[in-house]
Protein backbone atom coordinates (compact mmCIF):
# COMPACT_ATOMS: atom_id res chain seq x y z
CA UNK A 1 0.00 0.00 0.00
CA UNK A 2 2.70 2.29 1.24
CA UNK A 3 4.93 1.81 -2.04
CA UNK A 4 1.78 2.43 -4.14
CA UNK A 5 1.13 5.69 -2.43
CA UNK A 6 4.99 7.10 -2.69
CA UNK A 7 4.48 5.86 -6.61
CA UNK A 8 1.68 8.12 -6.88
CA UNK A 9 3.18 11.14 -4.96
CA UNK A 10 6.29 10.66 -7.48
CA UNK A 11 4.07 10.61 -10.54
CA UNK A 12 1.95 13.79 -9.00
CA UNK A 13 5.50 15.51 -8.59
CA UNK A 14 6.72 14.71 -12.04
CA UNK A 15 3.40 16.02 -13.49
CA UNK A 16 3.47 19.06 -11.13
CA UNK A 17 7.13 19.44 -12.33
CA UNK A 18 5.79 19.56 -16.40
CA UNK A 19 2.90 21.87 -16.16
CA UNK A 20 4.92 24.33 -13.81
CA UNK A 21 7.84 24.19 -16.92
CA UNK A 22 5.16 24.26 -19.42
CA UNK A 23 3.17 27.37 -17.49
CA UNK A 24 6.17 29.20 -16.74
CA UNK A 25 7.36 28.66 -20.26
CA UNK A 26 4.25 30.39 -21.71
CA UNK A 27 3.89 33.00 -19.97
CA UNK A 28 7.39 34.23 -20.44
CA UNK A 29 6.82 33.60 -24.32
CA UNK A 30 3.65 35.81 -24.01
CA UNK A 31 4.88 38.45 -22.58
CA UNK A 32 8.04 38.61 -24.69
CA UNK A 33 6.10 38.63 -27.45
CA UNK A 34 3.60 41.03 -26.35
CA UNK A 35 6.74 43.34 -25.91
CA UNK A 36 8.02 42.61 -29.01
CA UNK A 37 4.72 43.76 -30.67
CA UNK A 38 4.10 46.52 -29.09
CA UNK A 39 7.93 48.17 -29.72
CA UNK A 40 8.03 46.41 -33.20
CA UNK A 41 4.95 45.36 -34.46
CA UNK A 42 4.73 41.77 -35.63
CA UNK A 43 2.66 41.38 -39.27
CA UNK A 44 0.43 38.57 -39.63
CA UNK A 45 -0.75 38.43 -35.81
CA UNK A 46 -4.15 37.33 -35.33
CA UNK A 47 -6.61 39.99 -34.87
CA UNK A 48 -7.79 39.12 -31.00
CA UNK A 49 -4.06 39.23 -30.00
CA UNK A 50 -4.50 43.07 -31.31
CA UNK A 51 -7.42 43.36 -30.19
CA UNK A 52 -6.88 43.27 -26.44
CA UNK A 53 -2.84 43.69 -25.80
CA UNK A 54 -3.67 44.20 -21.97
CA UNK A 55 -5.26 40.65 -21.57
CA UNK A 56 -2.20 39.09 -23.23
CA UNK A 57 -0.08 40.94 -20.29
CA UNK A 58 -2.30 39.37 -17.76
CA UNK A 59 -2.34 35.61 -18.90
CA UNK A 60 1.13 35.84 -19.57
CA UNK A 61 2.01 37.57 -15.84
CA UNK A 62 -0.35 34.46 -14.28
CA UNK A 63 1.39 32.22 -16.52
CA UNK A 64 4.09 32.68 -14.90
CA UNK A 65 2.57 32.34 -11.32
CA UNK A 66 0.74 29.15 -11.80
CA UNK A 67 4.08 27.67 -13.36
CA UNK A 68 6.03 29.51 -10.65
CA UNK A 69 4.13 28.05 -7.96
CA UNK A 70 3.79 24.32 -9.87
CA UNK A 71 7.50 24.18 -10.07
CA UNK A 72 7.39 24.77 -5.50
CA UNK A 73 4.89 22.23 -5.28
CA UNK A 74 7.50 19.65 -7.16
CA UNK A 75 10.08 18.46 -5.22
CA UNK A 76 13.44 18.30 -6.79
CA UNK A 77 14.31 14.54 -7.91
CA UNK A 78 18.05 14.46 -7.00
CA UNK A 79 16.86 16.90 -3.99
CA UNK A 80 18.29 16.60 -0.68
CA UNK A 81 17.20 14.08 1.80
CA UNK A 82 15.71 16.34 4.21
CA UNK A 83 13.15 17.08 1.72
CA UNK A 84 11.87 13.59 1.38
CA UNK A 85 9.84 11.92 3.94
CA UNK A 86 8.51 8.16 4.00
CA UNK A 87 5.14 7.90 3.92
CA UNK A 88 4.52 5.85 7.05
CA UNK A 89 7.44 6.82 9.52
CA UNK A 90 9.58 5.05 11.86
CA UNK A 91 12.93 2.99 11.72
CA UNK A 92 13.64 0.47 9.29
CA UNK A 93 15.75 -2.53 9.93
CA UNK A 94 17.61 -3.53 13.02
CA UNK A 95 21.37 -3.49 11.88
CA UNK A 96 22.96 -1.79 9.00
CA UNK A 97 26.51 -2.53 8.21
CA UNK A 98 28.81 -0.90 6.33
CA UNK A 99 32.03 -3.32 4.90
CA UNK A 100 34.76 -0.47 3.84
CA UNK A 101 38.05 0.14 3.98
CA UNK A 102 40.12 3.25 4.69
CA UNK A 103 40.85 5.72 2.61
CA UNK A 104 38.19 4.83 0.43
CA UNK A 105 35.98 8.16 -1.10
CA UNK A 106 33.09 5.44 -1.83
CA UNK A 107 32.80 4.60 1.43
CA UNK A 108 32.91 7.49 2.77
CA UNK A 109 30.12 8.91 -0.02
CA UNK A 110 28.17 5.99 1.50
CA UNK A 111 29.03 7.24 5.20
CA UNK A 112 27.75 10.52 4.15
CA UNK A 113 24.13 9.14 2.31
CA UNK A 114 23.30 6.33 5.24
CA UNK A 115 23.76 9.71 7.79
CA UNK A 116 21.54 11.99 5.56
CA UNK A 117 18.56 8.93 6.19
CA UNK A 118 19.60 8.31 9.80
CA UNK A 119 16.46 9.37 11.16
CA UNK A 120 14.98 6.31 9.04
CA UNK A 121 17.98 3.79 9.66
CA UNK A 122 19.81 2.21 12.71
CA UNK A 123 23.59 3.54 13.10
CA UNK A 124 25.98 2.04 10.57
CA UNK A 125 28.08 -0.11 11.84
CA UNK A 126 31.67 -0.07 10.14
CA UNK A 127 33.42 -3.27 8.92
CA UNK A 128 37.07 -2.92 7.86
CA UNK A 129 37.40 -5.76 5.46
CA UNK A 130 41.34 -5.39 5.20
CA UNK A 131 41.30 -6.74 9.09
CA UNK A 132 39.15 -9.67 8.41
CA UNK A 133 41.05 -12.08 5.46
CA UNK A 134 37.51 -13.95 5.00
CA UNK A 135 35.89 -10.27 4.23
CA UNK A 136 38.76 -9.20 2.22
CA UNK A 137 38.35 -12.07 -0.08
CA UNK A 138 34.85 -11.71 -0.32
CA UNK A 139 34.41 -7.89 -0.88
CA UNK A 140 37.96 -7.13 -2.51
CA UNK A 141 36.45 -4.58 -5.13
CA UNK A 142 33.04 -4.41 -3.60
CA UNK A 143 33.51 -1.94 -1.20
CA UNK A 144 31.47 -0.17 -0.22
CA UNK A 145 29.05 -2.96 0.92
CA UNK A 146 25.99 -2.10 3.06
CA UNK A 147 24.18 -4.70 4.63
CA UNK A 148 20.82 -4.28 6.26
CA UNK A 149 19.25 -6.89 8.83
CA UNK A 150 22.15 -9.41 7.31
CA UNK A 151 20.80 -8.71 3.52
CA UNK A 152 23.28 -7.01 0.88
CA UNK A 153 21.87 -4.42 -0.46
CA UNK A 154 24.66 -2.13 -1.98
CA UNK A 155 27.81 -2.92 -3.32
CA UNK A 156 29.86 -0.35 -4.97
CA UNK A 157 27.71 2.63 -4.60
CA UNK A 158 24.80 3.69 -2.72
CA UNK A 159 21.90 5.05 -4.85
CA UNK A 160 19.61 7.55 -2.89
CA UNK A 161 16.85 6.53 -5.19
CA UNK A 162 17.26 2.98 -4.68
CA UNK A 163 17.73 4.03 -1.09
CA UNK A 164 14.67 5.48 -0.49
CA UNK A 165 12.62 3.26 -2.02
CA UNK A 166 14.49 0.18 -0.09
CA UNK A 167 13.45 2.42 3.17
CA UNK A 168 9.44 3.15 1.44
CA UNK A 169 8.98 -0.53 0.49
CA UNK A 170 10.18 -1.62 4.41
CA UNK A 171 7.58 -1.47 7.12
CA UNK A 172 8.84 -0.04 10.12
CA UNK A 173 10.65 -2.25 12.77
CA UNK A 174 8.81 -2.34 16.12
CA UNK A 175 10.72 -3.24 18.86
CA UNK A 176 10.11 -5.89 21.58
Amino acid sequence: MSNRLSQIQCKNRDRDARLGTIALLSGFAILVLRGYESVQGISGMPRFWQQNPTMWFVIGVAGIVVGWRYLLRAEPRDGESPAWRPVIPGRRFREVVIYSRANCPLCDEAAEVLADYAHWLPKGLEVDIDRDPELLQKYDTLVPVVACDGKVRFRGRVDERLLRRLIEGTAPVTWQ
